[in-house]
């Protein structure tokens, strides 16, 4: 997809969600955390397309870059980054969404979180639907990488997820943003 096209994409899929649900859509997450390589610059069109917040940049190797701030910074006047949790620093990171909090022992995602949220970090916490369903068809063709990253861990995740967030005080990213 070109940039026009994305653009085009994404103004089109903002109005629709807006219209459903009758809310302002704020943020955006780029599938598949592609504003990387050619889209590198891409969030730049946000704010022009009604966005306060982007959580597209990764601070991992292979979906991002490492040398990517962990925390949320400013993009430009008005539009967030916030990226997603990562455990650790330096070459070895895990995500603290997806496949890294269904594999990690339950006492060191607890404590990033608790750090996370001691920090009052801004930090999204990403959850794909599908994750909550153990029993959910395992699609054909997918490579090993995508069988072990969409499979493993999913098993007890839902009540394993419900005790990781058990006393935490969650908000909305757009409060956060907002109160910034």
């Amino acid at each position: 997809m070109d940039r026009a096209a994305w653009r085009a994409s994404l103004r089109d899929g903002k109005a629709l969600l807006e219209d459903l649900s009758g809310q302002p859509v704020v943020g955006y997450r780029a599938p598949e955390w592609s504003l990387r390589g050619a889209a590198a610059d891409w969030w730049r069109d946000l704010p022009e397309l009604g966005f306060r917040y982007d959580s597209s940049r990764v601070p991992l190797a292979v979906i991002g870059d490492p040398a990517l701030p962990r925390r949320p910074y400013l993009l430009a006047e008005g539009l967030w980054e916030l990226p997603p949790p990562v455990l650790w620093s330096g070459p070895v990171r895990m995500p603290l969404w997806g496949w890294g909090p269904r594999v990690m022992p339950f006492s060191l995602v607890r404590r990033a979180l608790e750090t996370l949220a001691l920090e009052d970090a801004g930090t999204p916490l990403v959850l794909h639907p599908w994750e909550l369903d153990a029993e959910q068809p395992r699609l054909p063709g997918l490579s090993l990488g995508h069988r072990y990253t969409h499979g493993i861990g999913l098993r007890g995740y839902g009540s394993r997820l419900g005790d990781l967030l058990d006393g935490f005080q969650l908000t909305s990213l757009e409060a956060w943003v907002e109160a910034q």
